[in-house]
């Protein structure tokens, strides 16, 4: 479902609802996963965008604070405030230029959303070829698909609560994953993958992006490039179903040093694939098949 709340980008909710009945049933086919019961693609403001993801951070980190010790929370507590703090500063500015789509839980139980600001596609240049927004439209359903597998990180965080604010290889796994399935869909689609990241930039977005306070935020490994290397070799070793156990077992998420073996892989002179992680989700699966 394609929703346009600013009341001005009624071509553009057209243009997004056709592509999601055209990519919303190559989702399971491609992941082995099953979409939420309602899956809304919603068309904002940057201030609606603004207000729930702060809503949404502040969520989290209240989970979070929660899931520790009573002597932890405290220290959380002054984290959240200067995270939210930092988040509310810059969000103008991430919402409405830099952020292509954000995913985030539904109303619902079995519900899940998109949030589109149509002044950061523009800046990101998503808008400038139909192929680039098809791109992210799957690269947002198959984080919908994997929320609704994890229960939105609910099934990592009682024996992990740090999962909640993306600790301990989720932004790897989730975004190398979503990664993965949509180079393979718009492949199959387009005859060859498309990346967003490719788009042509605006001005606006080049200085946005110089500030050293949206620099910073930038992780030092990439998690699309170095997480789709970890997802594809451990697929290619043990298959799709095998690696979607680890969306209920956080014990089977990758480990800092299964993430360095990626690293490492990837720079290689004559890059190689990542083995760490994928052998021993292949050990977890004959475990379970000697088990059976």
């Amino acid at each position: 479902m394609a929703l346009d709340e600013t009341g001005r980008h009624e071509d553009l909710r057209r243009q997004v609802g056709g592509i999601l009945a055209l990519v919303a049933p190559l989702v399971k086919p491609t992941t082995g996963l099953d979409l939420p019961g309602l899956v809304a693609v919603r068309i904002v403001p940057v201030e609606t965008w603004q207000s729930e993801q702060a809503a949404e951070t502040a969520r989290l980190l209240r989970a979070y604070r929660e899931l520790n010790p009573f002597w932890k929370r405290p220290g959380i507590a002054l984290l959240g405030t200067a995270m939210l703090r930092t988040f509310r500063r810059l969000s103008a500015d991430l919402g409405g230029v830099m952020v292509m789509a954000a995913t985030q839980p539904g109303p619902g139980a079995d519900e899940s959303q998109t949030l589109l600001v149509p002044e950061a596609l523009e800046h990101t240049g998503v808008l400038s070829d139909p192929e680039f927004l098809t791109q992210v439209i799957v690269h947002e359903l198959v984080h919908h698909a994997q929320n609704r597998a994890s229960r939105h990180r609910a099934d990592w965080a009682a024996h992990t609560p740090k999962v909640l604010v993306r600790g301990n290889g989720v932004a790897y796994l989730e975004e190398g994953h979503a990664r993965w399935a949509d180079q393979i869909i718009t492949r199959d689609l387009f005859g060859a993958s498309v990346d967003a990241d490719s788009a042509p930039k605006s001005e606006r977005y080049k200085e946005v992006a110089g500030r050293k306070e949206i620099a910073r935020l930038r992780p030092k490994v990439n998690p699309y490039k170095v997480g789709r290397a970890l997802v594809a070799s451990a697929i290619d070793t043990v298959g799709t179903q095998e690696l979607n156990v680890v969306w209920s077992n956080p014990l089977l998420l990758p480990s800092k040093d299964e993430v360095a073996d990626a690293v490492a892989a990837l720079a290689a002179d004559e890059p190689t694939r990542p083995e760490l992680w994928a052998s021993r989700l292949a050990s977890a699966t004959d475990v379970r098949s000697s088990i059976d």
